[in-house]
C-alpha cells in the first residue's frame, strides 16, 4: 500500500520561513523582506483554499509562485495535478512540478517523484531511480519515504529483499505517525517477519530453528492506531480480525495500551523486537 503524494502547510514551508527571510535580509536589502512576506501569504492562502475544497483558487494562489521558483509551492501544484484536484489529472504537469521542487533539493518533491517512478504513473517505472529517491528523501527526514524503502525492502522491487530492514523502517515510519506504516508494521508484527528465528531444542543448541513469533498485542495496537488515523482498507480489517482472535489479553486492555501509547504521543508503544 502506498502513501499519498506529500503536499506542504504553511508550518512545513521552509521557502520563505523566517530563516530564509533573514537570508534575503542580508543578500539582498530591506525591500526584499516584504515581498518574502507576500510571497509567504499567498502561499498560505492557498493552503487554505486547498482546505476549503477550492482547488482552481489554490492553484491560482500557488501558480505565480511557483513560476518564481518557490519550490513548496511548486511541489503543491505538482499534487494538484498528480491527484486531479481542480484540474484533470495531468501526470507529466505533476512530473513538471516535482522535478522543479526536486531541483531545489526540497525531500518532499523528491519523494513525491519517487512514487511516480516506482509504480511507472505517468513515467516509465524505474525502480532504481525511484529508490535513489526515496533515500535522499529519507535523509531530510521523510519518514513516508522510510515507509516505502520498507515496501521495497520487503518485496525486493528494486532491493534485494531483506525483512529486518523492511520492519525496522516500518517501526520508524510507524512511530512518525504515517497511518500505511502503522499497518505495514502491524502486519509483519502479527506474522513475526523480520523478527528473529526462536530457537528450539535444549538452549538452542540443538535441532533447527523455528519461524519467529508472532505478536498479536503488538498488531493489534499498531492496526488500531492506524485506523484512529483514518486508514481504511481491506488489510487492515484482515490484520484487527485475526489480532483479536490471537490476543494474548482482553480487548480491554489492548485498549488501555492504546490510550497509553497514544497520551506519550507514539512514545510509549509496544514494539515487536
Amino acid at each position: 500500500m502506498s502513501t499519498k503524494p506529500i503536499i506542504l502547510l504553511p508550518n512545513s514551508a521552509r521557502c520563505f520561513s523566517l530563516g530564509a527571510a533573514i537570508i534575503a535580509f542580508l543578500i539582498f536589502s530591506f525591500t526584499a523582506l516584504p515581498t518574502a512576506k507576500a510571497q509567504s501569504n499567498r502561499f498560505e492562502a492557498g493552503v487554505a483554499a486547498k482546505e476549503r475544497g477550492q482547488y482552481l483558487t489554490a492553484i491560482r494562489s500557488w501558480l505565480p509562485l511557483a513560476e518564481d521558483g518557490m519550490a513548496d509551492a511548486q511541489v503543491n501544484l505538482g499534487h494538484m495535478y498528480n491527484e486531479g484536484f481542480g484540474v484533470d489529472r495531468d501526470l507529466s504537469t505533476a512530473l513538471y512540478w516535482y522535478e522543479r521542487a526536486a531541483e531545489s533539493g526540497l525531500g518532499e518533491a523528491k519523494y513525491n517523484l519517487g512514487l511516480l517512478y516506482f509504480y511507472g504513473d505517468g513515467v516509465p517505472k524505474d525502480l532504481v531511480t525511484a529508490i535513489t529517491l526515496f533515500r535522499e528523501a529519507e535523509e531530510q527526514n521523510i519518514q513516508e519515504a522510510s515507509y516505502m524503502l520498507g515496501v521495497a525492502a520487503l518485496s525486493g522491487d528494486g532491493v534485494p529483499i531483506d525483512k529486518t530492514e523492511a520492519r525496522e523502517r516500518f517501526e520508524r515510519a510507524a512511530l512518525a505517525g504515517i497511518p500505511e506504516a502503522q499497518l505495514a508494521y502491524a502486519s509483519v508484527a502479527q506474522s513475526g517477519e523480520g523478527g528473529e528465528p526462536v530457537s528450539s531444542g535444549f538452549f538452542g543448541l540443538f535441532g533447527s530453528n523455528k519461524p519467529p513469533e508472532g505478536r498479536p498485542v503488538v498488531a493489534y495496537v499498531w492496526a488500531r492506531l492506524a485506523q484512529i488515523n483514518g486508514l481504511t482498507a481491506p488489510e487492515l480489517t484482515q490484520v484487527l480480525e485475526v489480532a483479536e482472535i490471537m490476543l494474548t489479553t482482553s480487548k480491554e486492555e489492548a485498549e488501555g495500551i492504546i490510550t497509553t501509547c497514544l497520551a506519550s504521543e507514539l512514545s510509549n508503544c509496544p514494539t515487536a523486537d
